[in-house]
């Protein structure tokens, strides 16, 4: 048993140093593949570092300010780093913006101011002017016709019919005519105004009286011709009785135009 044990560890002795050769050499093959791995870890980091500003000058020249705002033509878009980014999708059916409806100038656009006529401006103030005299003129003429007319009517058809009143009272009425004729010519192409009068004011219950006094000027002078011409006849008294009554209606006519713009 000894001899047997004693071949028996000769032999594990003779084969140790092989053994252990064997293993140092694995050991430096190891090594040495770890090493060749390692240089060439760090060999293609070196060429990754060289070749990233290429990359990073090919994205630049791709962004190039032409395309303002960076947007692209294509689909996607590269960052630094290589890495693809897609564009926002579009929501189907989106049409363009449509304005707030809240946004919109409710008085308008301001109205441009109108343009002043100094010329024209002093020949209605000129004119308007004499219509105010000539007016009040004629106010004066239509007062004493009426009473001078009240005095003929009286004389005619009351007294003694000496007709001491019928020449005056022509002569004032024809007065009361023209005078009234040129107030009216005057105020008629007077130059407009810049700003016409929106609804009933005092300058229109002067024209509206105006309007009447002129109905009653016409209707004068129609029934005064018809007075006259009617002289030895019955109806004479009724015709000169409803000349008398409009010139009345006219004085009255013409208080009221004259009095809205002077008082």
């Amino acid at each position: 048993m000894l001899t047997v044990f004693g071949g028996v560890a000769s032999v594990l002795l003779a084969a140790a140093p092989a053994r252990s050769e064997g293993c140092v050499r694995l050991l430096d093959e190891d090594l040495h593949l770890r090493e060749l791995s390692i240089q060439e870890r760090s060999w293609r980091g070196s060429m990754a570092d060289l070749s990233l500003p290429s990359s990073r000058a090919s994205v630049r020249l791709a962004a190039s300010p032409d395309d303002q705002g960076g947007e692209e033509q294509g689909s996607s878009k590269q960052d630094e780093t290589g890495t693809e980014r897609k564009k926002p999708e579009e929501r189907p059916g989106a049409g363009p913006e449509k304005p707030d409806a809240l946004e919109f100038d409710l008085l308008g656009a301001p109205a441009k101011p109108p343009r002043v006529d100094d010329r024209a401006l002093r020949l209605r103030r000129t004119m308007l002017s004499w219509h105010q005299g000539v007016g009040l003129g004629m106010f004066a003429l239509q007062l004493a016709t009426t009473i001078v007319g009240q005095l003929n009517y009286n004389d005619k058809f009351g007294s003694d019919n000496t007709g001491q009143f019928v020449q005056p009272h022509a002569i004032l009425a024809y007065s009361t005519l023209a005078a009234f004729a040129a107030a009216g010519t005057l105020a008629l192409f007077a130059p407009a105004p810049l700003r016409r009068s929106e609804g009933f004011d005092r300058v229109s219950l002067h024209k509206l009286s105006m309007l009447v006094a002129t109905a009653g000027m016409v209707a004068e002078g129609v029934l005064g011709i018809w007075t006259t011409s009617r002289e030895g006849h019955f109806n004479q008294q009724g015709i000169a009785t409803a000349h008398l009554v409009i010139g009345y209606v006219t004085l009255a006519a013409v208080t009221a135009g004259v009095g809205a713009l002077v008082f």
